[in-house]
């Protein structure tokens, strides 16, 4: 769940991305997992769902590098599904699992985060 004001609109990166809508200072936690917010679904349980649903789930939620021994899918409940990747982010992740802004960002700027530190499908989705 986002900790903070986004707004959704185009991006430079990808399709949408998830802007600031206010100034983020470094070291503020900007996401960390609510599951009353947040999805998790098993593997199990999208292998039976519509494939308009798999595309969906492939597309927006991550399946975490760090938990479960089965693999899981995070959908996120807010704008933060729309987090685009950068080699370069503005948001890292702590030992909680928790995004953190990586440097003060400014309202308007989109936040960007490294597929590659929590998702195990990252090398897929960023081809």
């Amino acid at each position: 769940m986002l900790l903070c004001q986004t707004l959704v609109k185009a991006s430079a990166i990808h399709g949408l991305g998830c802007y600031a809508d206010e100034d983020i200072k470094k070291g503020q936690i900007v996401w960390k997992l609510d599951p009353q917010f947040d999805i998790e679904i098993d593997t199990k349980q999208l292998a039976m769902l519509p494939s308009s649903y798999r595309d969906f789930i492939h597309m927006y939620a991550y399946s975490p590098l760090s938990g479960k021994e089965e693999k899981t899918f995070i959908l996120c409940g807010d704008n933060a599904r729309h987090m685009n990747h950068s080699s370069d982010p503005n948001l890292g992740e702590n030992e909680f699992g928790e995004n953190y802004a990586l440097r003060d960002i400014q309202k308007g700027e989109e936040l960007t985060c490294d597929y590659e530190v929590f998702d195990k499908d990252a090398r897929a989705k960023l081809g």
